[in-house]
């Protein structure tokens, strides 16, 4: 590539954005690929601030890039006016701004500005079906995201482990709340002092601390009000104990005395078997009544729908080969192959980052629709967006609007999948 670029004079430099312009020039490239990037910065951008309209302009910019300019000698460049991101987004242009600032100072990207400020891609020639090498660009340079990829893994790790501990902890608060507030019941009928444990948790409810920390203090209180109870328990055994000891005092402990006169016989207990005798008896009528009535009577009444089926209603034109002729983009992205119904069902996480769809916005359709349709619908929308980001400016959008489809009975699936196989 030609010219290296740099930032214009009319920006005002900050340390992160100086730290992000050494990035994209740094020298020992990280091999990795568009699809490893990508998914790393989606599972990472929480943990790095970026969300709302800046998560949607990092998607399309993303989506921009071409495949093979993320091979280490070649610069992740997208070329892409304000005004132009602006209308994919709905936001005014000033707002734009702010978030490519934002995604720069993250150390995603960094500016490529031209002597004139204008942002524009010259490649080489088309050869084997492919683009050509950038010759000559200016816009934004994704080379910093690809420095740092390692590290924006375990960013997306180590934040979707906090969420799980915190998660953890907010359940763990709401049981010992349920907990406490039982035994202060039962200590009230038991009239025993709970003024401790009652003072302990005022306090708590008027401290603000965060929910790993409440959830520690809260096991500490639940610990001494379960102690308060052990001990009561523990006086109430030894006062008992003590009792029994002094009212054993002095007993005399005789033979028990046994009557040996011949008594007559029970004539009540011989009755009550001879009512219940032989109750394998076929010839009784009572008994063959019973066991006709067994015979007469179906193995089973089955009436309810089997579980676990292979396909939801609606895939009857839909098979894996079709699938995996259609989905080519979405599975070199993500690494996967579609070989049966459970890997596209397992890759559903992976694909709903891919597009920013939300877990709630996941389940939701699969409790309309059922998890087969809603894996099929994801996994096409996240292929068309991949084949054309300008063309679905909200995939998260698209795929709802394809639910509510679905839904009414209106969505024809397999004519998009057809189109997108016979389009390869």
């Amino acid at each position: 590539m030609q010219n290296s670029g740099g930032v214009a004079s009319f920006r005002k430099l900050t340390p992160a954005m100086m730290k992000a312009q050494h990035l994209a020039l740094a020298n020992d490239i990280v091999t990795t690929s568009k699809g490893e990037v990508a998914m790393a910065l989606k599972k990472a951008a929480p943990a790095l601030g970026i969300d709302g309209t800046c998560y949607h302009v990092l998607d399309i910019l993303i989506g921009l890039t071409g495949a093979d300019d993320w091979q280490p000698d070649r610069k992740p460049l997208v070329a892409i006016s304000n005004e132009k991101l602006a209308e994919y987004v709905c936001r005014s242009k000033r707002t734009v701004m702010r978030c490519l600032k934002r995604l720069v100072e993250a150390g995603i990207m960094a500016y490529r500005d031209s002597p004139t400020g204008r942002r524009y891609i010259h490649r080489g020639e088309f050869r084997n079906g492919k683009r050509g090498e950038i010759e000559r660009g200016f816009g934004f340079d994704f080379s910093p995201a690809r420095q740092r990829v390692h590290e924006l893994k375990e960013l997306g790790e180590a934040f979707a482990q906090r969420l799980k501990q915190e998660k953890d902890a907010r359940r763990t608060v709401n049981r010992l709340l349920r907990a406490i507030e039982d035994m202060s019941i039962l200590a009230e009928k038991e009239k025993l002092d709970f003024s401790e444990i009652d003072q302990a948790l005022e306090l708590l409810g008027e401290k603000p601390m965060m929910v790993l920390q409440r959830a520690e203090v809260l096991q500490g209180i639940y610990e001494m009000a379960v102690a308060l109870f052990s001990r009561e328990s523990a006086e109430e055994e030894t006062e008992a104990s003590f009792i029994e000891e002094m009212s054993c005092a002095g007993d005399i402990h005789d033979a028990p005395y046994n009557n040996t006169n011949p008594q007559p016989p029970n004539l009540s207990s011989i009755e009550r078997r001879s009512a219940h005798a032989d109750h394998s008896n076929h010839e009784d009528p009572d008994q063959a009544g019973i066991k006709k009535a067994f015979e007469e009577t179906p193995k089973s009444k089955i009436t309810a729908k089997a579980k676990n089926s292979t396909h939801d209603d609606g895939l009857e034109n839909i098979s894996l080969g079709l699938l995996k002729g259609a989905l080519v983009n979405l599975q070199e992205t993500l690494g996967f192959e579609v070989s049966s119904w459970s890997d596209l069902i397992d890759s559903s996480g992976d694909i709903s980052l891919l597009i920013g769809l939300s877990p709630s916005a996941w389940q939701q359709a699969e409790g309309r629709v059922g998890r087969y349709i809603a894996a099929a619908v994801l996994a096409t929308t996240a292929e068309k967006a991949l084949r054309d980001p300008l063309l679905i400016s909200s995939p998260g959008g698209y795929f709802r609007a394809c639910i509510d489809r679905a839904v009414d009975g209106e969505l024809a699936l397999h004519k998009s999948l057809f189109g997108l196989a016979q389009s390869n």
